[in-house]
């Protein structure tokens, strides 16, 4: 697999994550689609961290999946905005050191995920429905 110049001039190569080797694997085989551990073992990883990221990819639009099988998505544009953003986060990621560090940082970060939609997520429907309820109560 080639690497960028200044990688082979600065004698690392990133760590791959398991979504990237996924999208590199099937844009290298867009053509044809395969079951979870068909992807696990080309990309020598655990099926069950494959089908989690799978899973990601597919809400993210990114890959299709019908009955077994999983295949990229039909709009590659998607895809290369994908790529790029990946491609920033690694960049910053080596010249500022990662955003985590440890795996106690990993579970807090994790465990302040939030349970319950943000208020703003929310307000818009109630104040758009109680908009309306206003609306049709002053039409009547």
């Amino acid at each position: 697999m080639p690497i960028d110049i200044e990688e082979f001039e600065d004698g690392e190569e990133a760590e791959r994550t398991t979504a990237e080797l996924i999208i590199e694997f099937l844009l290298e085989n867009r053509d044809t689609a395969f079951t979870r551990s068909e992807i696990a073992t080309a990309i020598d990883r655990n099926p069950n961290t494959v089908g989690s990221n799978l899973s990601r990819l597919k809400e993210r639009g990114l890959v299709r999946h019908r009955k077994h099988h999983w295949a990229l998505t039909r709009d590659l544009s998607r895809v290369a905005e994908a790529i790029r953003f990946s491609d920033l986060l690694s960049t910053l990621t080596l010249e500022h050191e990662p955003l985590i560090t440890s795996e106690e940082e990993a579970e807090a970060w994790a465990d302040a995920q939030p349970t319950q939609p943000h208020p703003s997520g929310t307000d818009d429907e109630e104040q758009s429905s109680g908009g309306r309820a206003a609306q049709q109560s002053s039409d009547h």
